[in-house]
């Protein structure tokens, strides 16, 4: 499976470690120290947080022509107080928003017709979506969810922005 991200048609049928292996772009690298070196994310670096007691962690690098990154443990503001993992492709996209509803996805109102065909080929899955946002707009494609949500929906969520990155044109 390794590689073959771009054959799966909806992630959350499969375990995380299955989209993980999919996800891999990059051989293996014994003198790497980042965990995420064989996704083609092999820089780290500690984020300073303005909200949280505790540092975040970066992984980035650039996967399909795009620059990618991974935030582990980030707290976006003061209100929510709690941890978040974000995955974000930087490329512009028209803007839209997509949540989850009881482990299914939903298109708000406004988005491009490609963002609904993608989250229409997407099964309900509680466990692979819970409580995950995505949005899209000029900076790029940008999903979050609580640290608590799932402990590896990041790889999900990283699946999900390249596949709305790819349809999207971006």
């Amino acid at each position: 499976m390794r590689g073959r991200a771009a054959e799966i048609a909806d992630p959350g049928e499969f375990e995380w470690e299955v989209v993980w292996e999919a996800l891999k772009t990059e051989p293996p690298d014994d003198s790497s120290s980042t965990l995420t070196q064989e996704l083609g994310l092999d820089q780290e670096q500690e984020i300073t947080q303005q909200f949280g007691d505790m540092p975040a962690t970066e992984f980035s690098g650039i996967r399909h022509g795009r620059r990618v990154a991974l935030r582990i443990g980030v707290v976006p503001s003061a209100l929510r107080g709690r941890g978040f993992n974000e995955v974000q492709v930087e490329a512009p996209v028209a803007p839209f928003r997509v949540r989850d509803d009881d482990g299914r996805l939903i298109v708000e109102p406004g988005a491009v017709p490609e963002v609904e065909e993608v989250v229409a080929g997407l099964a309900p899955a509680p466990a692979t979506w819970r409580e995950v946002v995505v949005e899209g707009g000029p900076d790029g494609i940008l999903a979050r969810r609580p640290v608590t949500a799932h402990s590896q929906g990041y790889v999900y969520d990283l699946w999900l922005v390249e596949r709305l990155a790819d349809r999207l044109g971006a």
